[in-house]
């Protein structure tokens, strides 16, 4: 009797210890996904995407930012020099030609029987010229350099339209991406700790392993898209740097933290201004529109100096003779000047008028295409703030409440895995896509500050905490 119990006994643990070992196909799934789990980084200092002894933050607001990009960018830098090339050619332009000296020396001098002979007894020729340019050519050819010069610098102003939008775009998008990322970091906290409190209740066999494995599943994706916007956000601070061009922004430990009142970006309200208007700025201001008008004149002054230099120089001066012509020491004026017979410019000048044609048609494209891109950053502008001020208030807001009731809920098991997941998934698209609004919104104001080539829209505080308007070049 005691020898049958003992047997039953050895084949029962033996049993135990077989179900023990053998892994279901679940199980095998939770434990694959928990591996990748532990490969995967939230993103924070001290993960393996960002290590702690690594990334310094830097809080950089923008003013400072516009400082150092003027100071230090090294296109706009080098636009610069571009300038003060082309105004160096303003001076070349007004020079006088410089004079001609021309000496006749005989090598032999048969009566003297010498060579290279200079004095009373051989022939020397000494004669100077000055090149006098006719029909203003000087005047006209000065107005071209100074024209050119404008361009020039109307390009500089171009360029650092296009960078200083780039900068605060970038700004912008840096300071949303950086809230998207402690919302992920405050969702991956919540989700972690609903996951360890499932993980409890399903070795009390409380929960099935399907519904574990459904909250893992749901931390690994965030966990993924954190990462995900990380990198995209190390990518734009890489953007931000070269802009910047400043030393202690350069390690790439560094990273930004944009100090930004988004209480002042609100009092931006682009339904206050009128289209009208707006065009109005960009066809005073923009460096573009400029510098299509700067080359009209720019052909239109070339057109005079290819007239005058259709118009022959004048070439006059002394000339000495000794011992060369009928007089032992001859004095002389010689003068040159070009009969233009043939050659009178024509080819430059039609060239010349034909630019001219080219550039007015230019002109009036450059105009319709400005004012076609003023009105679509505007209506785009408009459209993202409405949508914006439709939702802000009360649409995240009634999310982020709910969420903790309905986390809450779940652990309560006042709802199903399906019912809180499926409402974390629309919660978390919903506050990713706010701030890709916001993001947008601004983008979009930028482009009418962009599109205009005036700084309508700039956020500042007011004294009476209304909205208000600053204008700056």
């Amino acid at each position: 009797m005691h020898l049958r119990r003992f047997i039953l006994f050895i084949f029962f643990l033996g049993y135990q210890l077989a179900y023990a070992q053998e892994e279901s196909p679940t199980e095998r799934a939770v434990d694959s996904l928990e591996r990748q789990l532990s490969i995967q980084g939230t993103g924070q200092l001290g993960s393996p995407l960002f290590p702690n002894d690594r990334y310094v933050d830097q809080s950089l607001d923008m003013e400072t930012a516009e400082t150092l990009l003027w100071k230090n960018n090294l296109l706009l830098i080098a636009a610069k020099f571009q300038v003060d090339a082309k105004k160096a050619g303003v001076v070349q332009a007004g020079l006088y030609a410089n004079p001609n000296i021309f000496i006749d020396q005989s090598i032999y001098a048969e009566p003297t029987q010498r060579y290279f002979d200079t004095t009373r007894s051989g022939q020397s020729v000494f004669q100077i010229q000055q090149v006098f340019l006719l029909g203003g050519k000087i005047d006209k050819r000065v107005k071209v350099a100074e024209l050119n010069a404008k361009i020039s610098e109307q390009e500089f102003f171009d360029l650092s339209r296009a960078l200083i939008t780039k900068l605060r775009r970038t700004f912008y998008t840096i300071h949303f991406m950086r809230k998207a990322l402690n919302f992920y970091d405050q969702s991956i906290a919540s989700i972690e700790k609903t996951v360890s409190s499932s993980e409890l209740a399903y070795k009390r066999r409380a929960i099935l392993q399907a519904e574990l494995l459904r909250l893992r599943a749901l931390l690994f994706f965030l966990k993924k898209e954190r990462e995900d916007l990380a990198i995209r956000t190390y990518e734009k601070e890489s953007e931000l740097k070269v802009l910047l061009n400043e030393d202690k922004y350069k390690p790439a430990y560094i990273t930004f933290i944009p100090k930004v009142d988004e209480r002042d970006l609100d009092l931006i309200k682009p339904n206050d201004s009128k289209l009208d208007d707006l065009v109005n700025y960009a066809r005073d201001h923009r460096p573009d529109l400029k510098i299509a008008l700067q080359t009209l004149r720019y052909e239109e002054a070339n057109l005079e100096l290819q007239h005058a230099n259709a118009i022959p120089d004048l070439a006059i001066g002394p000339t000495y003779n000794r011992g060369g012509t009928a007089f032992q020491n001859y004095w002389g004026v010689t003068a040159q000047l070009n009969v233009p017979i043939f050659d009178r410019n024509q080819g430059n000048i039609l060239a010349a008028e034909k630019a001219i044609l080219v550039r007015k048609q230019e002109l009036k494209n450059r105009i319709l295409e400005v004012e076609n891109e003023v009105s679509v950053a505007f209506q785009s502008a408009r459209i993202k703030d409405a949508l914006y001020r439709r939702f802000i208030d009360t649409y995240l807001k009634d999310y982020a409440n709910l969420a903790l009731d309905m986390i809450m809920s779940y652990e309560k098991k006042y709802i199903t895995i399906l019912e809180f997941a499926d409402f974390f998934e629309t919660y978390r698209s919903s506050v990713v896509e706010m701030l890709k609004l916001q993001t947008d919104r601004m983008e979009a104001i930028e482009n009418v500050n962009y599109a205009v080539g005036y700084r309508i829209y700039v956020p500042t505080k007011s004294s009476n905490g209304s909205s208000e308007k600053t204008n700056k070049d």
